[in-house]
């Protein structure tokens, strides 16, 4: 439902006393008025065939597409032959006028933009190596990228000679940095003309200009059968103005300007033209260019909505150059006519509101919910309009929650895509294939095809932790290796059916790379087909053709630097990846729609959302010159870079004077307090001096178009009660407490017995991370390993050297990083030196010697019976007959203290399963000594029982502790707490402490 209704007067633009150049007004929708006069004035709905010989231009493919539509539904939706519709933006279609075929062929060929790139990153490298420095790779690519903007601002600006360069350095007092940038520019003034006659090269703008002189003078020399018109361009670019030069001098040229302010004063057009950011700033100079005035300038017929002239006025107005803003008052009474001002900003406000989102998340939830209401009116269309993709995709996510896909037209960037993220998936997991978390995110991917339990089983079991193998075929290799040691694990034993997945897995990916280097793309592409089990599947749809457009793109730059210093064509490819948009092919909404200020431009919908209204978001901040000063871009000839924010704020100008529309800002943006666009402080500012304190209410929304009162409604349902937490109080039936637990387990049920319950009753076991740096526990798991290798070890092979090469071996294979090893073995230096003097001393001592000896002692508690299990790390058989039992450790030791307290019950428990000869391979015997033996960085010794009465005392106190613990545990009213004593917490989180919400009801707060 269109609710600006035509009222089409029977003006033809193309009569012979005609004026030459037209505008659509600003806020009128472009295409529809241009698409009902076109086919008024040809009589399209009697002869679908009256277009047909038509030429028209306008800004983009976008816009053609349009164009084509208004004008089917102008003819009242029957079939038509359409007109030649093309975009100024891609002059170069395989079908140019007749006769400009022959002034194209002098042309060189097109540059590439991936050619250009990589051609000025190796001029960059050049630039250096003269200079007897050296850059690296990516520092060349990213001043070719800067120099590529600034050929790219010449060509646009025209008439733009590098050559006077070195006469503004000679006459020009330069700081020393600035004097290095411009010699820098040398690239641009010398070397790179030089390298585009070497190669017969032509840059892609000054190829477009060549192409528009060929049409142009095609065009002059032999004039089209049917209509030429360049509409919906502000004439931004010499292309374009050498285009509508040609379209005036034309019996049948039309030129149809986009939102031409004719309300202007007369006198401001001179300064227009020095007024970059200005929205009429571009136009200023086409009708320079032209040689008009703005009065010379007619109404397109069937546009002149005088509804909306008030709101035009005002919002130009409000643009108008600072140094006219000190007349506003004023100007509001010209402006108003015979009427106060105050009438004239109401009416000009009909339908427009501004609202000032709390944050940017709040922003988005604002935006969906007027996009949501909107469809309760039958027909009604929307758009939201923001530069802002962050805030666009926010909007397409929050639509979903009412199953509404509202994509952004401005696509996404290709490595968000399904076949982008592959093909850069698997470009990275090349240059490392023992990556885990790369190796993971390749086997996860939408489009490979792999079997979903092999890669559940390699995550699980063998990808956690730290890393412990190089590549994907060492990782093959230790296959078996890696299950025996995880098999060994308490929590992570690899079930036989998990292996038999899992190797034909490791077996078929070390089969698939095994040929592979990143610089081959065939045999890139043959191994993203083989990931994906098919020739098709990647590069089907947009996406995949932009993904192998963009592997070219990336080879072809790779290709012209040196192969010495290329970087990976993983970061090539990343970062074309993420300029390179690809659009949503999915059926978007018939009534909703997410555009860029570019796509909205020339189209329209019932109403508008204009959002991401802040300073550096709309308009966005004007980049930097990284290599010319300032003060040169006028002598060269190059615009200022406020150029963009003209163009800017005429997309603005133009979207703002809808009969519809919603202006929104946020208060803060990513966490931090954000500034409204200077557009909206402008027009507050001339409302509030023509409304007073008036102006407030007159811009907010209408009660029932307010989204502010419906989020608030949302939040509050969102915000259901919730009871008071407390801690989790678990008590399973008798039956399902654990029967069997070992040494270290008893000491987690006296301080943890939530962790317990987790593991022994709902049998739940912490993942480790992925890439896990090797901590405490790993640590100490290596440090025995390698004490456990040399105590079996023959007398005459236990050196100090060796031990100390066992501890690097056992630390390597642990994952710790062979310069965190070297490290590691140089502070163990004096704790091992220590180690192996105690060792030969207390050689003379031992008659026998057990390492890492396991054991079970079934108890009868009550009547029924308790498994207790346990590892001692070493066992010695003393010269007098008795035992002696030792825990190494890695960490700090337990104090005598903690374990009388009846905590730390290991070594009594070691002891006593000793004395009942419970231990493989050991008859029972009496224990004379328990003790600890740290070795961390240093060496120390702590004995808690050095006599067989001690011993056999504190046997028998852990003993009477673990059977009334365990009778204790027994009742089925007894629950498990999470941590009951505090004074027992660790420094560190517990592995099921979230499980628990200790954080709700403990008061532990987090500090990360």
């Amino acid at each position: 439902m269109d609710p600006r209704p035509s009222r089409m007067r029977r003006v033809d633009p193309f009569a012979p006393d005609a004026p030459r150049v037209w505008t659509i007004p600003a806020g009128e929708p472009f295409l529809v008025r241009l698409a009902e006069t076109l086919a008024h004035v040809s009589g399209l709905k009697d002869n679908p065939a009256a277009l047909s010989d038509d030429l028209i231009y306008v800004p983009n493919r976008r816009s053609a597409r349009a164009l084509a539509l208004e004008l089917y539904r102008a003819a009242g939706e029957t079939p038509i032959l359409p007109p030649d519709i093309r975009a100024l933006g891609d002059l170069e279609t395989d079908e140019p006028p007749s006769g400009a075929e022959e002034a194209l062929t002098d042309l060189g060929p097109p540059l590439s933009n991936a050619s250009r790139l990589g051609a000025l990153a190796r001029l960059v490298l050049k630039f250096y190596e003269a200079r007897g420095e050296t850059l690296p790779v990516r520092s060349a690519l990213s001043a070719a990228r800067e120099l590529i903007r600034l050929l790219d601002q010449a060509a646009l600006a025209g008439g733009v000679d590098w050559q006077h360069l070195p006469d503004l350095v000679q006459d020009t007092d330069l700081a020393t940095h600035w004097q290095q940038s411009v010699e820098f520019l040398s690239i641009l003034t010398e070397h790179w003309p030089a390298w585009l006659e070497e190669n017969g090269s032509t840059e892609p703008y000054q190829r477009r200009l060549h192409v528009a002189e060929a049409i142009a003078a095609t065009l002059t020399a032999r004039a089209p059968k049917g209509r030429f018109l360049i509409a919906g361009s502000t004439g931004a670019t010499p292309a374009s103005r050498q285009l509508m030069q040609v379209a005036t001098t034309l019996d049948l040229g039309r030129v149809v300007l986009p939102g031409l302010d004719l309300d202007a004063r007369a006198d401001s057009w001179p300064l227009l033209a020095q007024e970059p950011d200005h929205p009429q700033h571009a136009l200023a100079g086409t009708l320079a260019t032209l040689d008009l005035q703005a009065d010379d300038i007619a109404i397109w017929p069937g546009a002149d909505n005088e509804t909306l002239q008030a709101r035009r006025r005002l919002v130009h107005e409000s643009l108008a150059p600072a140094r006219q803003t000190a007349d506003w008052l004023t100007r509001l009474k010209s402006l108003s006519g015979d009427r106060p001002p105050s009438e004239f900003a109401k009416d000009a406000l009909a339908g427009l509101s501004i609202i000032e989102a709390n944050d940017d998340a709040d922003e988005a939830e604002l935006c969906a919910l007027m996009m949501r209401q909107a469809l309760e009116v039958d027909d009604r269309t929307v758009a939201l309009v923001t530069p802002d993709p962050s805030l666009a995709r926010r909007v397409s996510a929050a639509l979903k929650r009412w199953d509404l896909n509202v994509s952004p037209s401005a696509g996404v960037p290709l490595g968000r895509t399904p076949a982008g993220s592959l093909v850069l998936l698997v470009l990275k997991w090349l240059e490392d294939t023992g990556d885990p978390v790369r190796l993971l995110s390749l086997l996860k991917h939408g489009l490979v095809a792999f079997d979903e339990a092999g890669v559940a089983a390699l995550d699980k079991y063998y990808l956690r932790g730290p890393r412990r193998w190089a590549g994907i075929d060492d990782l093959g290799a230790r296959f078996e290796a890696l299950t025996e040691q995880k098999n060994q694990s308490r929590h992570t034993a690899v079930p036989a059916e998990m292996t038999n997945t899992v190797q034909p897995l490791l077996k078929r990916l070390v089969e698939d790379s095994s040929e592979v280097t990143a610089a081959q793309i065939d045999t890139i592409v043959r191994l993203i087909d083989r990931l994906t089990g098919s020739e098709t599947v990647a590069w089907t749809g947009a996406d995949g053709a932009a993904a192998a457009r963009t592997i070219d793109a990336a080879m072809e730059v790779a290709a012209h630097l040196p192969a010495s210093e290329r970087p990976p064509i993983a970061e090539i490819f990343e970062s074309l990846s993420a300029v390179t948009t690809v659009p949503d092919i999915a059926p978007g909404h018939a009534r909703l729609a997410i555009w860029g200020p570019l796509e909205a431009r020339l189209q329209t919908a019932d109403q508008l959302i204009l959002a991401g209204l802040n300073e550096d978001v709309w308009p966005d901040r004007p980049a930097a010159d990284g290599f010319l000063p300032r003060r040169f871009r006028a002598p060269l000839g190059l615009a200022p870079p406020e150029a963009r924010l003209g163009l800017a704020a005429h997309d603005f100008a133009g979207l703002a004077t809808a009969p519809d529309v919603t202006l929104l800002y946020a208060a803060r943006r990513e966490d931090a307090p954000a500034i409204a666009s200077r557009w909206i402080l402008r027009l507050q500012t001339l409302i509030q001096g023509a409304l007073g304190e008036e102006a407030g209410d007159v811009l907010a929304p209408a009660p029932d178009r307010d989204p502010r009162p419906w989020a608030d409604l949302l939040h509050e349902v969102a915000q259901t009660s919730v009871p008071q937490e407390v801690m989790p109080r678990p008590s399973p039936l008798a039956s399902a407490r654990p029967t069997r637990l070992s040494i270290t387990r008893i000491n987690t049920l006296q301080r943890d017995p939530y962790s317990i319950y987790a593991e022994a009753i709902l049998g739940l076991n912490k993942l480790s991370p992925i890439n896990e740096p090797l901590g405490p526990s790993a640590r100490g798991t290596a440090i025995h390993a390698a004490i456990e290798k040399f105590g079996n070890q023959l007398k005459s092979e236990q050196t100090l050297p060796y031990l100390r090469e066992l501890v690097h071996q056992e630390l390597v294979r642990a994952g710790q990083p062979e310069h965190l090893v070297i490290s590691e073995k140089a502070s163990l230096s004096v704790a091992t030196e220590r180690l192996f003097e105690w060792w030969q001393t207390r050689s003379s001592q031992v008659a026998e010697r057990w390492s890492e000896v396991r054991g079970n002692l079934t108890v009868d508690i009550a009547g029924e019976p308790f498994i207790l299990t346990g590892i001692a790390d070493q066992i010695d058989a003393l010269s007098d007959g008795t035992l002696s039992i030792i825990d190494f450790k890695t960490g700090g030791s337990p104090t005598k203290k903690t374990i009388s307290a009846g905590f730390e019950q290991q070594l009594p428990l070691l002891g006593w399963m000793a004395e009942a000869g419970t231990f493989d391979g050991l008859s029972e015997g009496p224990v004379s000594e328990l003790g600890y033996i740290s070795v961390r960085y240093n060496f120390t010794e702590a004995w808690i029982a050095s006599s067989a009465d001690e011993a056999k005392s504190l046997s028998a106190s852990a003993r009477e502790i673990l059977v009334r613990l365990i009778t204790a545990y027994r009742d089925p009213s007894v629950p498990y707490l999470s941590i009951p004593r505090i004074q027992l917490k660790s420094s560190y989180e517990g592995d099921f402490d979230r499980l628990a919400r200790r954080a709700e009801w403990a008061g532990e707060m987090d500090d990360g």
